[in-house]
C-alpha cells in the first residue's frame, strides 16, 4: 500500500486542492480529502474503461500532491509527493510512481525521513521539476482532519 511522499518544508501549502480531478493518458484521476479521522486516508482514483483503481495514502503525512506526466520512454505516469511539512521529513521529495493505464505502482513513496528522488528520477528517466499547484495541471491536497 501506497504510504508517503515528501516534498520541501519550506512551501507554503495550499489550504485545498486547486482541482480535486484530471486527466491523464485517457484516464480520469480523482483525489479525495480523508472524511474523518476515523477513516484517515486521502484517497487516489484511476478511472477509465480499461482500469478502476484506488489507491490509500495516510493523511498522518498530511499533503498528497498529484501531477500527470510521462516517462522517458511515453508512459503516462502519475507523479506522487505524499509528504509532511515537519524538520524530520525529507527537504527533496519523496515520490510515489502509479503507471495509468495498468495501475501498476513502480515506486512506493515509503521514504519520508530520506527522500527517494533520485529513484524516482531514474524510473522517469529524467529531472523532476518541482510542484506548483496550478490549476488543471496538478492537485494539491492539505488534508484538513487534524489526527490527536
Amino acid at each position: 500500500m501506497l504510504k508517503r511522499v515528501l516534498f520541501l518544508p519550506a512551501i507554503v501549502f495550499p489550504p485545498k486542492s486547486f482541482a480535486d480531478s484530471l486527466t491523464c493518458g485517457g484516464s480520469v484521476i480523482e483525489v479525495v480529502d480523508a472524511p474523518s479521522a476515523a477513516a484517515p486516508y486521502f484517497q487516489l482514483m484511476i478511472k477509465s474503461d480499461l482500469i478502476n483503481r484506488n489507491y490509500k495514502f495516510e493523511i498522518q503525512k498530511d499533503n498528497l500532491f498529484v501531477r500527470c506526466e510521462e516517462t522517458k520512454q511515453g508512459v503516462p505516469i502519475l507523479l506522487i509527493n505524499h509528504f509532511c511539512g515537519g524538520s524530520g521529513c525529507a527537504d527533496f521529495g519523496n515520490f510515489g510512481i502509479i503507471e495509468v493505464e495498468t495501475g501498476a505502482i513502480l515506486l512506493e513513496p515509503d521514504q519520508p525521513f530520506d527522500g527517494n528522488k533520485e529513484k524516482a528520477e531514474e524510473i522517469m528517466g529524467r529531472y523532476i521539476g518541482e510542484f506548483t499547484c496550478s490549476a488543471n495541471n496538478e492537485i494539491c491536497m492539505h488534508s484538513k482532519i487534524e489526527l490527536g
